[in-house]
Formats: C-alpha cells, structure tokens, sequence
C-alpha cells in the first residue's frame, strides 16, 4: 500500500555542508525525527551511552562496516543499516517532501500511518565534523531552526539535547506545526562528512512511533566516512 507521507528534510549550509538551492514547500512537519534521550540514548544492548561532553576530537571516530540483523533497510552505498521495527511498513519509496534545506544524499523511511512514521536522511559534508566542537555543530544548526522557524515550525527549544547514537555525536529538537497538526522529533547525527538524520514524525500515533523511533536508534549503525 503507498503511503503518501509529505516531509521536511533539513540540511546544513554554511560552514559545514555544500547546499545546493533551498527548496520551499508547503512546510509540512518533519518526516526524519526521533525523540532525544534527556540524558543519555539507549544502545542496541539496553546499555545507556553516556551523554558526550566534548569540545572535539575526543570521542568515538566510528566503524568502518555494516552488520544490522534480520529485516534490515541500508541503501546501496550508503554509511548507515538499521533494523525495521515490529509493525512497521518500509515506504522508502513512497515518502514526498514538503520542504527542503539542503539536498539529502539517501532517504530511508519506515511507518504504521500515512502521517506517523520514522525517517533516517543522510547529508554530505565539505568537512570533517569529527574535530568540530560541540557548540560550533549546535550553532549551525540554530541556524537551520531559524529558516524553519520562517516555515511555520515552532521549537520547544533551541538548545539541544545531547546523546550519542552508535557512538556519534547526536543533537535532538522537538518541533511541531499548528496547521498541520504534525509533532516531529529530530535527530541530528555527525560522524566524520556526514550528517545523519533521524526522525519520528506523528500525528495520531504517538506511542508507537515513539516505540519505533526507540528500536531505530538502538540498531542503527553509521559508519564513518571521511
């Protein structure tokens, strides 16, 4: 069955990404967002990563392959696998976007609803993120919030919560659109010259989006490129 799922997907310009247009859309929510861990993100093992506090340089430089068990969705040649989550529906193919900062490389996107499902994006990066600081990384993308800001997007907050994901520096925003009535919830993801990122966008199935966002990131992989 198609699911016509319209989306956000937001990149980095400037100091980090070379940006091809912005593209504007109808602004409908985020379709490539997760809910952050306030404190720390849960592993694949149930073990908790400890939230990263780095000025750079100093954390895990990532794997160099792929391993996802059982249903696995990984795009042909793409850094990152993860595992589909029970009941959820691989409508990779099906995903229309909305809006767009910056022009994504490979799009994933697994759902239980026409407007609930979780997207994992990648964007390439014109530098090496690994020995960026933290507050440069979430400075840039203050930046990104702001021109969603100008599309109807409303953010809990513009300071981000930290964590890691496989090991990668993560930066998690809430946003939500009051014409649409869409909840998103983004993570922003960094490993050497890719950005990565997840997210979970709902509109009437929030616990079980917040169910496969979880399952999401706990068997994501990412692997470095540099």
């Amino acid at each position: 069955m198609r699911r016509a799922v319209a989306a956000v997907l937001i990149g980095l310009c400037g100091l980090l990404a070379g940006c091809a247009s912005t593209v504007a859309g109808t602004g409908t929510i985020a379709a490539d967002a997760a809910r952050p861990s306030r404190s720390a993100s849960p592993t694949a093992s149930g073990t908790p990563d400890p939230v990263p506090s780095r000025s750079g340089g100093s954390h895990d430089t990532g794997r160099n392959s792929l391993s996802c068990r059982g249903q696995r969705i990984s795009p042909a040649g793409s850094p990152y696998c993860f595992t589909v989550p029970e009941g959820f529906q691989d409508v990779s193919s099906s995903v229309t976007v909305d809006a767009s900062i910056g022009q994504e490389k490979y799009r994933s996107a697994v759902a239980v609803g026409d407007r609930d499902l979780v997207t994992v994006s990648v964007y390439e990066l014109r530098v090496d993120t690994d020995d960026i600081a933290d507050d440069t990384l979430e400075g840039e993308l203050t930046t990104v919030l702001a021109q969603l800001g100008g599309q109807g997007f409303t953010f809990e907050s513009t300071a981000a919560d930290t964590s890691t994901v496989d090991g990668a520096r993560s930066f998690g925003y809430h946003a939500s659109q009051k014409s649409t009535k869409l909840e998103s919830d983004v993570y922003f993801l960094f490993r050497g010259k890719n950005e990565l990122q997840v997210s979970c966008q709902w509109k009437g199935k929030e616990p079980e989006i917040a169910k496969g966002c979880r399952a999401v990131l706990d068997t994501l992989q990412f692997r470095s490129v540099r």
